[in-house]
């Protein structure tokens, strides 16, 4: 220990590195510290770096926008606010603030050695998680010569929220992601960083998101390599099919019954993060056993409407992106752990296995038959009770991972030219994060999330005494990670540590790594299984069943359609003040505020004009009639509350009077109009939206007055 810490003083005493480290970025200077690895090497590590602009009042649920600068030197030494969320594994408890889009950067050297980058995404079912150094810190990987970063983002309703709307269109959360890569490619170089040598990896939904955003147009062509750790694309469970209806839920979850989205945005921008995220969780509770039959009320990823002039992180489905081969041709690791779900069972039910984008009705004899070959395939034809918990998991894990691990792989190598490589995790060791929860099952197999205890330091294993050959194993990880962050080769060469060549896989074999006791080289895992599974695909799956696109629809409430119908100045008007009345048509139009699945639109029912009186000063003009011809005119669609509402049979109401309705002429000192003004009416640059202001407008123009 004492040579450790002398190693560690020397570094700082031979001037190899500062205490005080200071690096420029594009927003300002940023001060971090020297901190010492587990093994004595010291680095640096600069915390809590704001990647975007706090997403606060009217930016809630809003895409990220760029960071700000700052003036002087900003205090790096400490990690910034998580993500609004309850967490489960540290404070059991609620957390976070929602000031929280900031980055972690950990680098050996800040000299310009142009080391190779890894940014890491968090999982936590993009509910929970952050890329605190509390669960994810960088020392391990860090100590073979990589920078590594780690994120924060917006989690649950506050990342994930989506109308459907430009406004607020989903991904969010996904948002941020890109946006830190962003800041990451501009600024790294500071801190020592290749930008042209960026490995996105991630575990859980965190592996969801890195598949996405190698086929996303805002990422793709920023990432040089991707590991996908327990996650893809293809998981189903973490898309959301009806995001504007959970909206609704939420807000009546927090007692509103708005329906229109603008009212629920209203409602929710007002509403304080914490009640948002508890609302969130009562909604749903069990999102993991939700997933399990396909029905969710979790927020998560969508395939998101096209708007003009709106960023999009993904608006076709992603099986499309993928077999199309429109993503990243990138070197790809992937894979998943033995047992990746392990909670109870409700129901022996078998048929819930049978994945949904299949099709298949429930209680069918196609789906009795499918479940019996379930039933045969994983238990043998006996009982699946808990005798068989093992081979349960297994069946459970495979629904709600391996199956869609499995088909990422074998539709990739269909498109990409660059090497993939699979792997299972199945090394059992103290620093495995399940071990207590399957050792109390009589299991021994490594569970979701074990390998992170392998490639990070981690707070909950602290107190834990690693064994010999789990400290190997952890040497194994590190040094595979980090040579395909380098590379895009995990083993280069053979040592004492990785003793096999890691073959990528082909059309024909799908090769993987067993990561166990010992690394071993295999092909096809779980051939049997998956074989099942892909006949069962290659049977049931129709492409023309999925959706290509958002097809959830919103109609909003439109503003009424004003049209002049006649000005007409009385006789023997002639003193400026004196008033005109326009009589004004308002022609109503029927308004489906619902979502509902895109079809044919009804027959819209005629409604009668409903007509109102307005009065006007008017400027000193003589007498006349004029006649101006019916038009329509496009109206900008928004919310007017006071002039049209929904009654409870879909038809539209009479419109309200307004409160302040008077049109003001401004006189210049010539006594000529000069402007128009209406105390209800939006700002100048919203005027064209305004129809009753620019008819007045032209009216006063062709009088000769000033515009």
């Amino acid at each position: 220990m004492i040579s450790v810490v002398n190693e560690f003083l020397d570094d700082l005493r031979g001037g190899r590195m500062t205490d005080a480290p200071v690096v420029t970025v594009e927003q300002g200077q940023l001060q971090g510290k020297v901190v010492g690895s587990p093994s004595g090497k010291a680095f640096y590590s600069f915390q809590g770096i704001p990647y975007a602009k706090p997403p606060l009042g009217s930016l809630r649920f809003k895409a990220p926008q760029p960071a700000e600068p700052w003036e002087g030197i900003r205090d790096a030494t400490s990690e910034g606010n998580v993500s609004p969320q309850v967490d489960p594994l540290i404070h059991k408890a609620y957390v976070g603030d929602e000031n929280c889009l900031y980055l972690n950067v950990y680098t050996p050297n800040l000299d310009g050695a142009f080391l190779p980058v890894m940014i890491f995404i968090h999982g936590g079912g993009l509910q929970n998680g952050s890329g605190s150094s509390a669960l994810y810190g960088g020392d391990f990987l860090v100590e073979k010569d990589v920078v590594v970063v780690t994120i924060n983002y917006r989690l649950g309703a506050l990342g994930f929220l989506s109308l459907n709307t430009p406004e607020v269109p989903g991904n969010a959360g996904l948002k941020d992601i890109v946006q830190a890569i962003r800041w990451v490619k501009d600024n790294i170089h500071n801190f020592g960083g290749n930008s042209g040598n960026l490995t996105l990896f991630g575990e859980s939904a965190g592996g969801v998101a890195t598949s996405v955003l190698t086929a996303s147009p805002l990422t793709k062509n920023l990432i040089s390599k991707a590991i996908i750790q327990s996650g893809t694309g293809l998981n189903s469970i973490i898309f959301h099919q009806k995001p504007v209806e959970t909206a609704r839920l939420l807000a009546k979850q927090l007692g509103s019954d708005a329906e229109d989205v603008d009212e629920i945005l209203e409602f929710l921008t007002a509403t304080p993060a914490r009640e948002i995220v508890e609302a969130t969780q009562k909604l749903c509770p069990n999102p993991i056993e939700a997933y399990l039959e396909d029905r969710s009320d979790a927020f998560g990823l969508i395939i998101e409407k096209e708007f003009p002039g709106v960023e999009s992180v993904l608006t076709e489905s992603f099986y499309d992106l993928l077999v199309s081969g429109r993503v990243a041709d990138i070197p790809v690791m992937i894979g998943s752990t033995t047992l990746e779900f392990t909670f109870e069972r409700k129901s022996d039910d078998l048929q819930v296995f049978i994945p949904a984008d299949l099709h298949i009705e429930k209680n069918s004899e196609e789906a009795v038959q499918i479940a019996n070959q379930i039933k045969n395939l994983y238990f043998k034809g006996s009982h699946t009770g808990v005798e068989n918990l093992k081979e349960y998991f297994e069946l459970l894990s495979d629904k709600l991972m391996n199956i869609d691990t499995h088909r990422y792989v074998k539709y990739l190598v269909q498109v990409s030219k660059k090497p993939i490589y699979y792997y299972k995790f199945d090394y059992v060791g103290e620093l495995n994060l399940t071990k207590k929860l399957l050792d109390s099952l009589g299991l021994n197999h490594a569970g979701h999330m074990d390998e992170l205890g392998y490639l990070f330091s981690n707070e909950l294993l602290k107190d834990v005494e690693p064994t010999t050959l789990d400290v190997k194993m952890r040497e194994r990880m590190v040094r595979l990670w980090t040579n395909f962050a380098k590379s895009g080769n995990p083993t280069p060469e053979e040592n004492h540590y990785i003793t096999v060549t890691w073959l990528p896989v082909t059309n024909d074999n799908l090769y993987y790594l067993n990561l166990g006791n010992e690394l071993s080289l295999g092909s096809n895992p779980d051939k049997e299984k998956m074989e099942f599974w892909d006949e069962l695909y290659s049977k049931h799956f129709r492409i023309w069943e999925h959706p290509k696109t958002n097809t959830e629809e919103v109609v909003r409430k439109q503003e009424p359609v004003i049209m002049v119908d006649q000005v007409q100045t009385p006789e023997g008007l002639q003193d400026a003040g004196d008033s005109v009345v326009v009589q004004t048509t308002i022609e109503t139009v029927e308004v489906v505020d619902e979502v509902k699945e895109a079809t044919p639109e009804p027959e819209v029912p005629v409604q009668t004009p409903v007509s109102y009186v307005e009065t006007v000063e008017a400027p000193p003009v003589a007498p006349q009639v004029i006649e101006e011809p019916k038009e329509t005119v496009q109206v900008v669609q928004q919310i007017v509350k006071e002039d049209i509402h929904v009654n409870g049979n879909g038809s539209v109401a009479a419109p309200k009077a307004r409160t302040s309705n008077e049109i003001k002429m401004v006189q210049n000192a010539n006594g000529v109009p000069k402007d128009v003004i209406r105390a209800n009416d939006p700002p100048e640059d919203d005027l064209p939206k305004n129809i009753g202001v620019n008819k007045f407008v032209n009216f006063f123009e062709s009088l000769g007055g000033k515009k």
